[in-house]
């Protein structure tokens, strides 16, 4: 956290470095909806990946996380100078347990919130699910839980270390720096995602979640240390993760 700098300021900060790939993906992701509406090649060719999160549930929303949120970054930061990570193997092994629970906290959620409000991709439904992500699940339970193992982490897996990082004052700190800026990205992406069939929303997370972690990279390994942003390298800003 940059010294004097208020948290909110640092999350905006944040926002503005993200700015531009997010509107990349953003507007990606709004293709890929319509495409998938208006192209039947391309519809059918996303039925097969409707299929399987219908076979295999759960699991197969728990697999794709840990791939592509925890196995792909972590090559990445393998393969790329000036990422590498100290412990390269607990980084990956946290990677792919971590994403593979938060994959199973989105499936619930996510059917959770078809169950509340409905399957359907009106305007009304789809908003009701943004709101309820964005300003309930997002940041009173998926924001605190992904900063909170990511400070572990970065503690080096200490817990003893973590809990003196955790006293008065600590969502302030260590959850509203990344908040924000995933108030940003994920707020319109979560509306194209929410118009998504239900089975089609889980995967689409994921694959998001991996291309936002991608580009966060990027713009860290651009970053100069000494004027780093807060929540620039975060691989998934709320649920991340986004969870």
């Amino acid at each position: 956290m940059s010294a004097g700098a208020a948290p909110w300021q640092i999350g905006v900060r944040a926002a503005r470095a993200n700015l531009v790939p997010g509107l990349v993906l953003q507007a990606a992701a709004v293709l890929f909806a319509g495409a998938y509406y208006f192209s039947p090649s391309f519809h059918a060719l996303l039925q097969h990946l409707v299929d399987w999160q219908n076979r295999y549930g759960i699991v197969f929303t728990i697999l794709t996380r840990v791939v592509f949120n925890g196995i792909v970054p972590a090559l990445f930061c393998a393969l790329v100078p000036g990422l590498h990570v100290r412990r390269p193997v607990a980084a990956l092994l946290f990677g792919m347990a971590w994403w593979g629970f938060m994959g199973a906290n989105t499936h619930l959620f996510y059917a959770l919130q078809a169950w509340w409000w409905g399957a359907e991709a009106d305007f009304a439904t789809v908003l009701l699910k943004t709101a309820t992500d964005m300003l309930v699940y997002s940041p009173f339970y998926a924001s605190p839980i992904v900063a909170v193992a990511h400070l572990w982490q970065d503690q080096n897996y200490s817990f003893r270390a973590t809990r003196l990082q955790l006293g008065p004052g600590w969502y302030r700190r260590i959850v509203l720096p990344n908040q924000v800026p995933g108030w940003t990205f994920w707020a319109p992406c979560l509306l194209v995602l929410y118009a998504l069939p239900t089975a089609l929303q889980m995967p689409m997370s994921a694959l998001l979640g991996c291309f936002w972690a991608l580009m966060c990279l990027q713009i860290a390994l651009r970053t100069p240390a000494s004027g780093g942003i807060a929540g620039a390298a975060s691989p998934e800003p709320t649920s991340s993760g986004r969870g």
